[in-house]
């Protein structure tokens, strides 16, 4: 028998939008974030009958029918579920594609259902050790600890796992469920030597699916000494993906839409159920120990506009925030960030300070650019030779953004706060979208981890880097003077004598790092060997931007001017940089009257400086 591919059957679903499909076939109208109508399935005069776009559903509170935009159909125009889908898919113009349901695939959606069942079993018995069995003594008092009394435990079906399985393996041979069933739940690992169990003292997390389906585990480590793995959870199955689950969605749909079309993205289990049972902020969810995908944005994207990150206020919360940020801003969410305390989590938070600490760190959300360039600003005041390369980084996150006009909104800001020129930073940014235009990165690959690093200076690039590396844009003038220092050793020697006066270019131009480094390193002139080893200390974005210097012998007539030509004209550019930042700075709608004042006057100074370098 043929049927409609999943693949298939998804991308009809997503296609739909339920308000457009209905507002077809009854009279809707607004209220609130939802949309009110009689129902067409009952005779009535006030209306019952609520959509709800976020989460893509329909509702009737007078006879209680409820469902999708595939189910309307079914009911509106007694169709078959797959006639439903067809009807849908002409809509909007998706060609169906079906497939004949050999034996494997029904052996396949059999196994599903009973991995399902055997994983619903589990939960339970978890559940009832933890909550009864003397020997999860120290397993309650860790909750206690955190402050996750039994009734939270409830609420989330959380459990324990004991050090040994037999137990729950009798139970499940009383009802003919086999050690293979087990195993195929990944409720038991398979190795060499046979079947062991995966999850041995551990908080069971039980995962669920957006149908409320127990179709998974994340089990906590209660004695480290014994697995240095804090966190395990069920490998891929018939019923678990990780990349595409997020813990705590199948709660937190309604509240999201009643919450503005928000969502709250956490990092950890722990976060998730302290937000909504100690802070009544329902609309939170968080990933399963793994990196943020693109399939978990796009699924989140189906139910909110907005998303706030409330990761740890620490360097390695940065570090994971800025990936996720990637993520949600590609599929098209607004992305704010919750400015957590230096150390602390929001569970913690909650602990230390009480819940409305958290609650008002949410409501306070900024933008994540805004928030980002603040939590930087006094490291950059320390590092000035930082500033130049932090831009660079702050260009490409603005990159990130697919509207052109929300975009350039967050360049415009950006420029202010970092006092920079906004043409300027317009342009690096218009750079990098050409650049990733002619060589898009492909989707198989995770966004680049970039984190701005004090001590180094220069971008960090993990283990998920995609391929082809965007490189660093090189200003002119920078490119000029690398240009001298690989192919003139007087010329080099004379850029290291004014290695003072090159210090202003060096931090305000794109890609003064690079020169900087390149001074410090001092690589011989047209040595290929030497220039190699100069391009393994940089980045692979800086490696990229010189990539195409040509450090051949140049037989310049007169180094020394030409190094001076060059290294005025940097200066020269350097200043009016330094002006293009005070004016944009200037157009800070906050900034008093006095304080505008003293920067016209610093205007006027460097003015005066540029004009008489011109005249020299």
């Amino acid at each position: 028998m043929a049927r409609i591919t999943q693949e298939c059957e998804a991308r009809i679903k997503e296609s739909a939008d339920i308000v457009e499909l209905l507002g077809k076939y009854i009279e809707l109208r607004r209220a609130g974030t939802a949309w009110k109508a009689c129902c067409p399935f009952h005779a009535e005069k006030t209306p019952s009958f609520s959509v709800n776009p976020s989460r893509q559903s329909f509702h009737c509170f007078g006879c209680g029918v409820g469902g999708d935009a595939v189910k309307f159909l079914m009911m509106f125009e007694n169709l078959s579920y797959p006639d439903a889908l067809r009807r849908l898919a002409d809509t909007h113009g998706i060609p169906v594609i079906e497939e004949e349901e050999n034996p494997e695939m029904t052996r396949q959606r059999r196994l599903r259902s009973r991995v399902i069942e055997v994983n619903q079993q589990a939960s339970d018995y978890y559940h009832r050790l933890l909550c009864r069995d003397p020997r999860a003594a120290h397993v309650r008092d860790y909750l206690k600890r955190r402050q996750i009394n039994l009734e939270m435990a409830r609420a989330w079906q959380l459990g324990w796992a004991p050090e040994s399985f037999q137990d729950f393996a009798k139970l499940a041979r009383s009802q003919n469920i086999q050690d293979e069933l087990l195993a195929d739940a990944y409720l038991l690992g398979r190795s060499q030597s046979g079947l062991y169990p995966v999850f041995r003292d551990r908080l069971m997390f039980p995962i669920h699916n957006l149908r409320g389906e127990v179709v998974g585990f994340s089990g906590r480590v209660m004695q480290d000494d014994k697995d240095p793995r804090k966190y395990v959870n069920t490998a891929d199955t018939v019923a678990f993906h990780k990349g595409e689950l997020l813990f705590g969605l199948h709660k937190a749909t309604g509240p999201i839409g009643k919450s503005s079309m928000t969502v709250v993205v956490c990092e950890g289990q722990i976060d998730v159920i302290a937000c909504h049972e100690k802070a009544d902020i329902r609309n939170a969810v968080a990933g399963l120990g793994t990196a943020f995908t693109d399939e978990h944005a796009q699924m989140l994207r189906k139910y909110a506009k907005r998303a706030i990150l409330c990761y740890d206020g620490d360097r390695a919360g940065i570090k994971a925030s800025e990936k996720t940020y990637r993520k949600l801003i590609a599929a098209g969410l607004e992305v704010y960030q919750a400015a957590l305390p230096d150390g602390e989590d929001p569970d913690s938070l909650i602990c230390a300070q009480g819940p409305q600490a958290l609650r008002d760190a949410i409501e306070n959300a900024c933008p994540y650019l805004e928030l980002r360039c603040s939590q930087e600003q006094e490291t950059l005041m320390r590092e000035p030779a930082s500033r130049a390369n932090f831009i660079d980084i702050m260009a490409e996150l603005a990159a990130e953004i697919p509207d052109a006009t929300r975009r350039d909104i967050s360049i415009a800001d950006l420029a202010t706060r970092l006092n920079t020129g906004l043409e300027n930073l317009r342009e690096q940014v218009a750079h990098l979208l050409r650049q990733r235009k002619s060589s898009p990165r492909p989707s198989r690959f995770a966004a680049p981890d970039r984190r701005f690093d004090p001590d180094e200076a220069e971008y960090d690039m993990g283990e998920d880097s995609y391929a082809p590396v965007v490189p660093v844009q090189l200003h002119s003038t920078i490119r000029g003077l690398i240009t001298l220092a690989a192919g003139n050793l007087e010329a080099q020697q004379a850029l290291v004598d004014r290695i003072e006066e090159l210090q202003s270019p060096i931090q305000n131009l794109a890609g003064g790092m690079i020169l900087q480094r390149l001074l410090e390193q001092l690589p011989r002139p047209h040595n290929r060997e030497d220039w190699a080893s100069f391009c393994q200390c940089l980045s692979p974005a800086q490696a990229a931007a010189i990539k195409g210097i040509d450090i051949a012998p140049a037989a310049l007539e007169d180094p020394l001017l030409h190094v001076d030509q060059v290294a005025a004209r940097a200066a020269r550019d350097s200043l009016q940089l330094d002006i293009d930042a005070l004016r944009s700075r200037i157009l800070n709608p906050r900034l008093g009257a006095e304080e505008k004042i003293k920067i016209l006057g610093q205007i006027t100074d460097i003015q005066r400086m540029l004009n008489d370098a011109l005249g020299s």
